[in-house]
């Protein structure tokens, strides 16, 4: 009874069409979301670590009524410079806790071979190294121009080559770790500068004397997307999982409608052209069929039309032939079967 109760209600086209309307918002939910991202990803700015290196320079002339005794300049007239000061200042923001640093001042003696060089001897005229405090570090150092010349000319004789060249390098190199917002990190820098000795002009002059590094340090978090649906707050990945599933919880009335609301299968169909309704009046014979395939075999040799009538709570198949009722009794669907 309670299952005859159940399927008449959920028979009922009001609550089918209810079932059918929830199936397609369900289903039309489960669609959008299926596109959605279920997880953002963000990107913090945890800070900006920045490097400079600057060389300044200044020139100690000889007597002359120009620049008076020392000016800074970028180019300096060669017959009159008699010393070249330079500081080389290093600062870094923000200042890392842990840092060392190196200065060369290294000479370079060589040849020209076309547009190759070919370095004939290298020796080191001034290093500095240290710890960095608070971040930076200052380093100086003075060039004895006479000193220079005649270091040049000494190991042009030694060489015995005429046109030998010189080229004066500054080296900078710093390492240091420690902390740029919530990252630990581990940095280096850098920068070559070099003294240039120009006879045709009759120059001195440096360069790069400048070099900047900034470098941007940020965080990337994956936290779930949040969405709603019908006013309740889940993350997408629960959203799509469960709109999915409702939808396909709307749809099993609907399935289950379809199938029962099929008529019951009409086992006599290959038959049904051939059957009348009726009962055969008195007969002399009954012979009585056990199966379907008995009433069909016995149609098929007889020819003769199938009568249907009702008896009780039993279905009845008859072929009449010279008096004999060939017989099959079905039991009414409902009706306790009973032997025949």
């Amino acid at each position: 009874m309670m299952k005859r109760k159940i399927s008449r209600f959920f028979r009922k086209k009001e609550v089918l069409g209810a079932f059918l309307f929830l199936f397609i918002v369900f289903g039309l939910y489960s669609l959008k979301l299926m596109s959605a991202q279920p997880y953002v990803v963000s990107t913090r700015n945890l800070g900006t670590f920045t490097a400079r290196g600057t060389l300044t320079h200044e020139a100690t002339f000889k007597n002359n009524t120009l620049y008076g005794d020392s000016v800074a300049m970028e180019n300096y007239p060669m017959p009159i410079v008699e010393e070249l000061k330079m500081v080389y200042t290093y600062e870094s923001h923000p200042g890392l806790s842990e840092g060392n640093y190196t200065l060369l001042v290294t000479a370079t003696y060589y040849v020209s071979k076309g547009t190759q060089e070919i370095v004939l001897w290298k020796e080191n005229l001034f290093e500095d190294e240290g710890v960095l405090k608070d971040g930076a570090f200052t380093s100086e150092y003075t060039f004895d121009v006479a000193d220079l010349d005649n270091r040049s000319s000494e190991i042009a004789r030694e060489l015995g080559i005429k046109r030998l060249k010189r080229k004066i390098t500054i080296t900078a190199t710093v390492n240091c770790k420690g902390t740029v917002g919530s990252r630990e990190i581990s940095e280096s820098f850098t920068q070559t500068s070099q003294l240039i000795r120009d006879p045709s002009a009759e120059l001195y002059y440096f360069v790069d004397t400048t070099k900047k590094e900034s470098k941007p340090f940020t965080e990337t978090s994956t936290a779930r997307a949040n969405t709603s649906v019908f006013g309740i707050s889940s993350d997408v990945k629960t959203a799509q999982t469960t709109t999915t599933i409702l939808a396909l919880l709307m749809l099993v009335p609907l399935i289950g409608y379809a199938y029962l609301g099929r008529g019951p299968k009409d086992d006599m169909k290959k038959l049904r052209p051939y059957i009348v309704r009726g009962a055969p009046g008195k007969v002399e014979k009954k012979v009585h069929l056990r199966t379907q395939e008995d009433l069909e075999k016995t149609f098929e040799l007889l020819d003769k039309p199938i009568m249907n009538y009702i008896d009780g709570e039993e279905e009845v198949y008859v072929i009449i032939d010279n008096g004999v009722a060939y017989e099959y009794r079905k039991p009414l669907p409902g009706a306790k079967r009973t032997a025949n």
